[in-house]
């Protein structure tokens, strides 16, 4: 069983969800630098390990958002100005890092932000309203992706030489590219959110900790690895490599969805065994006690420092760059910790970054 929930300063901490945040932040940070480090040809295996960062990270966000529903009762309007702040957050990053016109492109963060109202009133549903919804949204992206087309690039559009006739064209294409079309559409991302609050419900009933390291779980989660890979095997898509990231879901396809989901489950079973067995690897805790914040810096970094120099470097560099980028990240990231402590209670716009 997973220990009671512990706590800082009174705070209700789940220690397997900050290593699986943190995990998450790890394998993110490899994943955004195979495009500006990393000499082609990508090994497949970087490829699939790289896609499993951003599900994790969405899947998480929505478990967030039934834990504050269960435990703190807050209401829509607290979700709906959290995710207002994390768009704005993403349409900083476009505009001061990325120099893009912001709220075009559906990154993680855009669907991040607008999935936590949408989870929220998901929550208020019965149980096979929950499952008719989350099947919806996965039956319905293959459908919207025929209606509108995937042509597999997302739309990024520069702040130099942005015309008006650019800028119209481009504020156009915005609900394709935030249905479909692209870093994260709502179809199909908005179902892993979805599946993270439900999985969120039954891990968390009231102020006890539900392990997910039992045996029905293990075999649930084997269950839907093997439909989902071999649903994926016949149906890989084209796996596409827009701007050299080299994720395996340009375009998510179902049978992805339903590997990895079974997948997170899995790693949900690690988190829980390691956590019972007195062992925490802090190097992925920190960072997954304020995982926005490090998005945050990583991307900034990644922007401004490295991408503007042509480093195109063998995998042995490459992962030796990796390594020592993650280690400062996990620094910062205990240094983050250390100043949240000191200052005690921070206004709440903070703490969306920073943690609590």
């Amino acid at each position: 069983m997973v220990p009671p929930p512990t706590s800082n300063n009174g705070l209700f901490r789940d220690v397997p969800v900050d290593l699986l945040r943190g995990l998450a932040i790890a394998i993110m940070i490899a994943a955004n630098l195979i495009p500006v480090l990393l000499a082609p040809p990508v090994p497949f295996w970087l490829r699939l390990l790289a896609s499993a960062a951003a599900p994790l990270f969405i899947f998480l966000s929505g478990m967030m958002v039934a834990l504050s529903f269960r435990l703190k009762r807050h209401n829509l309007s607290y979700f709906v100005f959290r995710g207002g702040v994390i768009v704005l957050l993403g349409a900083l990053l476009d505009l001061l890092a990325r120099g893009m016109l912001p709220f075009i492109d559906s990154d993680v963060l855009y669907l991040i932000g607008i999935s936590l109202p949408l989870t929220y009133l998901f929550l208020h549903l019965g149980s096979w309203q929950r499952v008719f919804i989350v099947l919806s949204v996965i039956a319905a992206a293959p459908l919207v992706q025929g209606f509108f087309g995937y042509g597999g690039i997302p739309l990024q559009v520069p702040l130099t030489g942005v015309s008006t006739s650019t800028a119209l064209s481009a504020f156009a294409a915005i609900p394709r590219q935030w249905l479909v079309e692209g870093w994260f559409p709502v179809f199909p991302w908005l179902a892993i959110a979805l599946l993270g609050a439900q999985t969120g419900s039954f891990r968390w009933p009231g102020t006890a900790i539900r392990s997910f390291a039992n045996r029905n779980i293990a075999v649930f989660s084997g269950a839907v690895v093997v439909a989902g890979g071999v649903s994926w095997y016949l149906g890989p898509g084209p796996a596409l490599m827009p701007f050299g990231y080299a994720e395996l879901f340009y375009p998510p396809v179902t049978g992805f969805l339903i590997f990895i989901t079974g997948a997170i489950l899995y790693l949900f079973i690690v988190a829980d065994t390691l956590v019972s067995a007195g062992i925490i690897p802090v190097c992925l805790q920190l960072p997954g006690q304020c995982p926005l914040a490090i998005y945050v810096i990583h991307t900034v970094i990644i922007e401004l420092v490295i991408r503007p120099f042509p480093l195109q470097v063998p995998l042995p560099a490459y992962l030796i760059g990796y390594i020592v980028f993650f280690a400062a990240m996990v620094g910062v990231a205990d240094g983050i910790r250390n100043l949240r402590f000191r200052l005690g209670r921070t206004p709440f716009v903070v703490r969306i970054l920073v943690g609590g």
